[in-house]
């Protein structure tokens, strides 16, 4: 950890010696660079500085800057956000951690399931199993403006999942008259292809509208799989017994197509529509659903939605509309894990001043969400799915969100809302309420108290599976009155700017984190059954943030931020079966562990240098703590090291230049190093990808 403190101090304050000199004006000024506005905080602009809660914004210009190839590896230039990469460009994203406290389920558990995430205030979140599937996402690089993140728990704003905060994904606006067009077009090793191309146009003041497509075609970095019944990874053909086609392409990562289509009309300043509509098509091999052969699997996704946003004086309101279809592992003939889904989320809000000092936003919402995959299942005939039915979860919510200024300098910001779930048929309530206050025009202390739960998920509720098997009946049963996780945070901030052109932001936090659930195991005489319970395992985290903007000049940048955090899990039961089943490992005794499944240590640096006016160079290096993650196979095996997973820099690299105004040739190199080692447990050897590329404006 000194190494790291030691690396984040240089990172800050001497690399800035190289280039104090202030050079030409480029695109951003000086104070362009410090001052980025935020609006997932409050649902209104303000400033980073400003904000109540922990966040942060990057930009477009940071993103195409780092060379990023994709959303989620996009995500690791902002502080507090655990980014681990399983194959080429698969992701694994959580925030803060608080991740798989349950150690021992399986590979689906172990995602990031309390994240909400958002496309211009749309939630794309799964419904089926919780979390979001990254590459089910349909937007592009190309279509994004800038990516907003809320650090904590932020339900009373956003709604249910929102349990360890948000990540708001805010596309492109139209701002110049007529045609406006980017495209992004690179390749390289690996067989990877990635490109995107936005075109708009503005017919008037009041009317704009563009087209955007996207694309990621990726092959694997290793050729190996880790193979259960020998505890070793090898290759596809030695894996025990594995179906000689269950993983249909072993060399491909991700293939990733996406159409959008953006429309804005704004015919007074007192009202306002936004349309959105698209598709998109992915396929993936991931560690994801366990099977008995390997932790990776093939899955697919297809899915088409619209979305409208609409302002009428201080009304606002939001409509969203999915029809999608998952198939979680296309090999998979038994059950299958293949199903249809339509999704609905709808809002609206008012905001409403009070007196110059005082504001409210009163609000009400609807999810619902409807999984069926009756379409694919013959169970006369035994052709059994996970459901074997339709279902569908609702929920009505009512919030209120206020905002006061209690004197100049001191601000209070708070919010409550209700969710009624359909399934639990039970009324959850969040809460929020923060506080800054100005010690002076370059000092600020923040504190946040708040509480947030997920939604209610189809898969732990409704999973229905019955099968006979060596003279047994086999039972997966789902729970409907399953406890919602939940998180309650307190947050202490403190930022400054210490110069015109340094800026230190500091988030200590303590989350306690409960409600978790699993499948228990239970036999008798002739039974064999599975069933969603809660359990009595309470998580705590302390943490600490630090991040940094130093702006010497505008030909130079460099943002570093590191988190030290460290879990405990209380009361974790040492196996998931019953007594009956297993006296020692059940879920009766029960243990305290440190939760080792998240990198204690973790953190990263952008770095941007501009020596000439057509020459840009960034470096964005990552950093990941050493870890020990947890499956099933951990269980049984515990003599194994697949789970251990060693500390990890990764070093990125982009050199652009503009040969002209309008277009930019570049180089760019991710993972430099060659660092190969795994970051997920059972998941790719993901070492150097070399890319070349050209970015077109107009």
């Amino acid at each position: 950890m000194k190494k790291l403190l030691a690396f984040f101090l240089i990172s800050a304050l001497s690399f800035g010696a190289m280039a104090q000199d202030d050079g030409d004006l480029y695109e951003l000024s000086l104070e362009d660079l410090m001052q980025i506005d935020i609006y997932s905080v409050s649902k209104k602009a303000e400033s980073l500085f400003d904000a109540p809660l922990s966040s942060s914004t990057l930009t477009s210009d940071e993103i195409v800057n780092s060379g990023a190839t994709s959303i989620p590896e996009a995500l690791r230039l902002i502080p507090g956000l655990i980014v681990r990469e399983q194959a080429n460009g698969v992701y694994d994203v959580h925030l803060r951690g608080l991740d798989n406290l349950t150690r021992y389920g399986n590979a689906a558990d172990a995602g990031n399931l309390i994240t909400l995430i958002m496309i211009d205030g749309r939630p794309v979140f799964n419904n089926n199993l919780g979390g979001v599937y990254w590459e089910a996402i349909p937007i592009g690089l190309i279509d994004v403006e800038r990516i907003e993140v809320v650090r904590g728990p932020s339900a009373p704003l956003y709604g249910p999942n929102a349990v360890a905060g948000v990540i708001n994904i805010i596309t492109k606006n139209i701002t110049k008259d007529g045609v406006t067009a980017h495209a992004d077009l690179r390749a390289g090793t690996n067989n990877t292809q990635i490109g995107g191309v936005n075109v708009g146009y503005k017919f008037s003041e009041k009317f704009s509208a563009a087209l955007s497509g996207n694309f990621e075609i990726r092959d694997r970095h290793d050729d190996q799989y880790f193979d259960y019944a020998t505890g070793s990874f090898t290759d596809y053909a030695n894996i025990t017994d594995i179906t000689p086609n269950y993983i249909k392409d072993q060399d491909q990562a991700l293939d990733k197509k996406g159409v959008n289509l953006f429309m804005d009309y704004t015919p007074t300043e007192r009202f306002s529509l936004q349309l959105q509509s698209g598709l998109q098509d992915a396929s993936i091999q991931k560690v994801y659903q366990d099977n008995t052969y390997t932790p990776f699997s093939n899955g697919s996704y297809e899915s088409k939605y619209v979305s409208i946003n609409t302002t009428f004086n201080n009304l606002r309101g939001r409509f969203s509309f999915v029809d999608g279809y998952d198939n979680l592992d296309k090999a998979a003939t038994f059950p299958l894990l293949k199903y249809d889904y339509k999704t609905i989320d709808a809002s609206i809000e008012y905001d409403l001043s009070i007196n110059e000092k005082l504001s409210i936003r009163p609000g009400l919402s609807y999810q619902s969400a409807q999984y069926s995959d009756e379409p694919y299942v013959d169970p006369e005939n035994g052709i059994l799915g996970v459901l074997n039915d339709e279902q569908t979860i609702r929920s009505f919510a009512g919030s209120l969100g206020f905002d006061y200024d209690l004197t100049e300098d001191w601000r209070i910001v708070g919010g409550i809302r209700m969710d009624k779930f359909s399934t639990p048929d039970e009324a959850y309530i969040s809460y929020q309420l923060a506080t800054t206050y100005n010690l002076n025009e370059k000092n600020l202390i923040r504190a946040v108290y708040a509480k947030s739960n997920s939604g209610s998920f189809i898969g732990p509720n409704y999973v229905n599976i019955v099968f006979p098997s060596n003279g047994n009946i086999v039972n997966y049963t789902g729970n409907e009155d399953l406890d919602l996780f939940q998180i309650q945070m307190v947050e202490l901030g403190y930022r400054s700017k210490i110069s015109n052109n340094l800026e230190l932001n500091i988030e200590l936090f303590r989350q306690v984190a409960e409600n978790a659930y699993v499948i228990i195991f239970d036999a008798a005489p002739g039974l064999v059954s599975y069933t969603y319970e809660n359990i009595d395992a309470k998580a705590k985290q302390n943490g600490v943030t630090l991040s940094a903007n130093y702006v010497a000049s505008n030909k130079f940048q460099v943002k570093p931020f590191i988190t030290y955090q460290k879990t405990e899990v209380e009361d974790l039961p040492t196996g998931y079966r019953t007594a009956n089943v297993d006296p020692v490992n059940n879920i009766n005794n029960t243990v305290d562990v440190d939760n080792d499944q998240t990198p204690s240590l973790f953190g990263g640096l952008y770095l941007n240098y501009k020596p000439v006016k057509n020459l840009n160079i960034n470096l964005n290096p990552y950093y990941m703590g050493e870890q020990n993650q947890y499956s099933f196979y951990s269980l049984s095996n515990p003599a194994s090291d697949i789970g251990e997973i060693d500390s990890k820099l990764i070093l990125n690299a982009k050199i652009g230049y503009d040969i002209t105004k309008n277009i930019n040739i570049y180089l760019n190199a991710r993972n430099l190093a060659d660092n190969d080692s795994r970051e997920f447990i059972g998941a790719d050897r993901n070492g150097r990808l070399l890319l070349g590329g050209v970015r077109v404006q107009l």
